[in-house]
């Protein structure tokens, strides 16, 4: 396992992050993750990050501007979350080989919206006690304007991400936690039902977990393994694959 700090200026903030490889070299990564709001930063993810790698899979990470160690030189919004995870994108993986993008509450929404990008090569989505959000809340920068917008009662009903996985055709798994108080469980079952396209779609429900998955991930080895297994799948059956061919 090997680990390579990178940082990337996009549009006038400078991202850091990290590229954790599953081999003494740093590799291509297969898998980007998209750390939460609040206190969040791309540490959170670490150990699961460090139990993928153990199965062959590389990953990398990166702190949103006003998070971690990336800069905050304006205020964050969903739509600049959306541009800093597509440059790292396409910074970092010009070749296409990372399949799997990984979000986090509420990087959920922007795993999305990555995913469904015609260029960007996801072919799975994996989504966290992933959140998604009222379309009129995309560009807003974060603060009272946004807040209000999300309070509206069941206003994650409008969102354009129910759109636009319509027509997604890679993988969708959806780990959803039953004690969540922040995320209401409807959020996965309309994902499921407008993900008519998929090539598969999987809901992996966890009894006795809170919004808090990823601090109940680095605590619980056996939680933790099941989790970097449901992620990694598609991706390692890929790679073998490839190898046969």
């Amino acid at each position: 396992m090997n680990e390579r700090r990178v940082e990337l200026e996009v549009d006038g903030e400078t991202i850091a992050g990290d590229i954790l490889s599953a081999t003494a070299a740093v590799n291509a990564p297969g898998v980007l993750f998209l750390h939460g709001a609040g206190q969040s930063h791309r540490q959170r993810q670490r150990i699961l990050r460090e139990e993928l790698a153990t199965l062959g899979l590389g990953s990398i990470a990166f702190d949103f501007s006003g998070h971690g160690e990336s800069s905050a030189n304006a205020p964050g919004s969903l739509q600049k979350r959306l541009r800093q995870a597509e440059q790292v994108l396409q910074h970092f993986d010009p070749g296409h080989h990372i399949h799997t993008v990984a979000g986090v509450s509420m990087s959920g929404e922007i795993a999305i919206r990555l995913a469904c990008k015609d260029a960007s090569g996801i072919g799975h989505v994996v989504l966290m006690v992933g959140a998604i959000y009222d379309r009129m809340a995309f560009a807003l920068p974060f603060g009272p304007a946004f807040s209000a917008a999300l309070r509206r009662p069941g206003s994650w009903r409008d969102a354009e991400t129910l759109e636009l996985i319509r027509s997604y055709r890679g993988g969708l798994t959806i780990i959803r936690a039953l004690d969540d108080a922040v995320i209401p469980h409807e959020v996965a079952d309309l994902l499921m039902d407008a993900a008519q396209s998929t090539r598969f779609r999987r809901l992996i429900d966890l009894p006795g977990v809170d919004h808090r998955l990823s601090e109940k991930i680095a605590q619980d080895a056996a939680l933790r393994r099941r989790i970097a297994t449901a992620i990694s799948a598609d991706e390692l059956h890929k790679q073998d694959t490839r190898e046969e061919k």
